[in-house]
């Protein structure tokens, strides 16, 4: 009984062990790829878009400004930017476009949250009419993320009592985690097709990666 003890033991620590080393060989990995890709340190405020990818009639009403420390960290997250984008006359607060990144401690925590948190709580069916799901019109996908997540849906939110289409993106790009969401009242699914692709080259700018 003892040996069948000490063998299942010996079982669990090997187990652990080999996790350990899992962990530790991706994080030095990524590590070593990420160093080799850049140039210079990141700067979060590069990875951040502005009005300027935009139609003309949207300006900056928010940001970039990091949320107040009682919400940093909710996602797990090292550090975070947000900024929200606004069409002329619009008269919802910062509720047009908004636009986050987050950044992890490794590529590997940026993906776990991206799949356990990201894209399951952003396209929860809470004060949705419809499902979330990709028009039959939408094509386009980055080739620059890791992963990558997009989708609509029709949206009765309790503060504003009428329904809104919304579109979601949500993009891990290495150790960082790029979240966009607006409304399409003030745009076309072209306009925001321009807008992730204005995303997925300014990540791919400044974190070193090949766009397609």
């Amino acid at each position: 009984m003892a040996m069948v003890k000490k063998s299942a033991l010996g079982c669990v620590g090997l187990l652990l062990a080999c996790l350990l080393f899992c962990v530790l060989f991706r994080t030095l990995r990524t590590a070593i790829r990420v160093a080799t890709a850049r140039s210079q340190p990141v700067n979060l405020y590069d990875l951040v878009i502005d009005a300027s990818v935009f139609p003309l009639e949207w300006y900056t009403c928010l940001g970039p400004v990091r949320p107040p420390e009682r919400a940093r960290g909710d996602r797990l997250e090292h550090d975070m930017l947000y900024a929200g984008f606004c069409p002329e006359g619009f008269d919802q607060g910062i509720g047009g476009a908004q636009h986050a990144v987050f950044e992890y401690g490794d590529e590997l925590g940026a993906a776990v949250a991206f799949r356990w948190d990201f894209s399951r709580n952003e396209f929860s069916n809470r004060y949705t009419v419809s499902p979330w799901e990709v028009p039959e019109q939408w094509s386009y996908r980055s080739s620059v993320a890791d992963r990558f997540k997009f989708a609509c849906a029709e949206i009765e939110p309790f503060d504003l009592g009428h329904v809104v289409w919304k579109c979601r993106a949500v993009s891990q790009y290495d150790e960082y985690v790029s979240y966009f969401s607006a409304q399409l009242s003030h745009m076309t699914l072209e306009d925001l097709e321009r807008i992730l692709v204005a995303i997925d080259e300014r990540m791919a700018f400044h974190l070193g990666k090949e766009m397609e």
